[in-house]
């Protein structure tokens, strides 16, 4: 009873500092708020009794039956100075260590202010925004933020190689006062607030930086997030502690630790006996075996990841569009999913998630071998199996991502009646990354999470021209029409036009095939059944402050 109380007083929080933001708004005359598509965001299952993951819950009680929560996870961070790798396990430690200027709220995707470091903002102009910091936020050492250690942070990931898609327009950060400073971009970027919501932009002392240098700062991070780094045993462990001078509502938690399980299975199983508090990423496999035990309460939430399916157009025979569609047609993606991710998540029909404003729905393309048959013959090939005037190909994954390989066989089996040969290549993830960035792949697998919530990071990393090879157009597809659109995507303050834009972006995108669609994700945590405030963030990086126990 008391957990439902208090999830519904969460609810209530929230709903009321959405009416008080609205108010806010409409008397301050701003302009108009960013148009919902029509379409609702699809529905994704939960546990019957009492569904979690609806709502951020923004404090928790200082009262806990409990203070320690074990967290399992399946990688553990590769950086910890924010602009050091734009990776989701690197992200989650950040998000405990470090605070942004500016907080999302989980389900609207806007700014929070309540949880910002960024006491209030005004965009002036497209390149041009305001910010007025939070008094009195303190660093783990001490010292009193300012508007330098913004200014040193920003300008820091905006040089910084690999998270240049997120900061690297910012051209210059001007300090008025300690509290006080101006961001400039290089050009007119409209979705700037959404971008300093990224962990990858979090808040480092400047002084501290400084003193210790890069290695140091690696070795033992420092922010003013809501719990302090206290150890790391590579390939083991990540200690953290209770921040007791966090500017905001202090955890009840007092420490808390992600421990290394790569076992999916394992991490549900330690869960279940009471050895740990939080699995992530339950297997498809084992959700029914989650929902059934009496020992955890699972929790599912539809997110903003997105799995595909890559042609490099640079490559021979799949640089034809007609070869492309024809392979579109050849897979059952439907099928795809239900067997690999066994009704976790859904099946995707274009670029972007649907929670991801700017969606517009696409016509998938239907599983047709006929059609795929005369788009081959179209194009010059023979799609009957056996006879000449078929093509060889590949298909890369990376080890040791099962459900990749098990994709990278179906998509085997289902172009051999076509008459194209498919290789199978896995490789580790680095050689992955590298060999891909180069373009010495034919297809390939790989996914995307749209963490801004903003349609420019889910499309301008992946599809622009400027992009190509490790900066993320992997597919290497130019078309000067979409370079236009994203350009003038990110630019454009006005919400009705700029939701004309990426429809028209996603509907020549799904028209020239550099993908095939395959996955839109959802989070399966298992968590013990006493722990309440844990949300699942559909962007990742979940935050574990508003965790207690009873």
């Amino acid at each position: 009873m008391k957990k439902r109380i208090m999830k519904i007083l969460a609810l209530a929080l929230v709903i009321a500092m959405a009416a008080m933001m609205v108010a806010a708004c409409a008397a301050d005359d701003p302009a108009p708020e960013p148009i919902t598509p029509e379409v609702e965001p699809a529905e994704t299952p939960a546990p019957a009794e009492e569904p979690t993951g609806d709502a951020p819950v923004l404090e928790a009680p200082e009262e806990t039956t409990q203070t320690s929560l074990t967290v399992l996870q399946a990688s553990l961070a590769v950086h910890f100075r924010p602009w050091g790798q734009n990776d989701s396990a690197s992200a989650d430690a950040r998000k405990q260590i470090f605070d942004t200027l500016i907080t999302l709220d989980y389900v609207t995707f806007q700014p929070v202010p309540e949880l910002s470091l960024a006491a209030s903002w005004e965009v002036v102009d497209p390149r041009t925004t305001n910010i007025t910091l939070r008094e009195g936020v303190m660093f783990h050492n001490g010292e009193v933020m300012t508007a330098y250690d913004v200014q040193f942070s920003l300008m820091e990931s905006a040089q910084a190689g690999g998270v240049e898609i997120l900061s690297g327009m910012i051209e210059e950060v001007i300090v008025h006062d300690d509290l006080n400073l101006t961001i400039i971009t290089e050009f007119d970027f409209v979705p700037i607030l959404s971008h300093l919501s990224h962990t990858s932009l979090g808040i480092v002392p400047m002084a501290y930086f400084l003193e210790v240098g890069e290695e140091g700062f690696e070795e033992h991070p420092i922010g003013s997030g809501p719990f302090m780094f206290v150890d790391y045993i590579l390939g083991d462990r990540i200690e953290f502690v209770r921040n007791e001078n966090f500017w905001g509502h202090v955890p009840a938690i007092e420490t808390l630790t992600f421990i290394l399980v790569p076992d999916a299975s394992v991490r549900l199983m330690e869960v279940s006996a009471g050895n740990a508090d939080i699995a992530s990423a339950v297997n498809p496999i084992d959700l029914a075996g989650a929902e059934a035990d009496p020992n955890v309460t699972l929790m599912r939430r539809q997110n903003l990841s997105t799995a595909y399916i890559g042609f490099n157009v640079e490559r021979p025979h799949i640089s034809n569009p007609l070869v492309r569609q024809a392979i579109n047609y050849a897979l059952d993606t439907h099928a795809i999913v239900e067997s690999v991710f066994m009704g976790l998540g859904q099946v995707q029909d274009g670029p972007m998630p649907n929670l991801v404003w700017g969606y517009s729905p696409q016509d998938p393309f239907p599983t047709d071998l006929d059609r795929a048959r005369d788009l081959l013959i179209e194009a010059g090939y023979n799609p009957t199996p056996g006879e000449p005037g078929g093509f060889s190909t590949s298909i890369w994954w990376n080890i040791p991502n099962a459900q990749r390989e098990q994709i990278s066989e179906m998509v085997q089996f289902s172009l051999a009646q076509l008459n194209i040969e498919v290789d199978i290549v896995g490789m580790e993830w680095a050689q992955y990354l590298s060999d891909t960035a180069e373009g010495l792949h034919d297809m390939f697998i790989l996914g995307w999470v749209s963490i801004t919530g903003d349609p420019d990071y889910s499309l301008f990393p992946l599809f622009h021209s400027s992009n190509f090879g490790d900066a993320g157009n992997r597919t290497f597809w130019y078309e000067p029409r979409l370079d236009e659109l994203l350009d003038l995507g990110r630019s454009t303050v006005d919400p009705a036009v700029r939701l004309g834009i990426y429809e028209e972006a996603q509907a020549l995108i799904r028209e020239n095939a550099p993908w095939v669609f395959l996955h839109n994700g959802e989070w399966a945590f298992a968590v013990s059944n006493n722990l309440n405030g844990f949300v699942l963030n559909p962007a990742g990086h979940h935050s574990f402050a508003p965790v207690w126990f009873d």
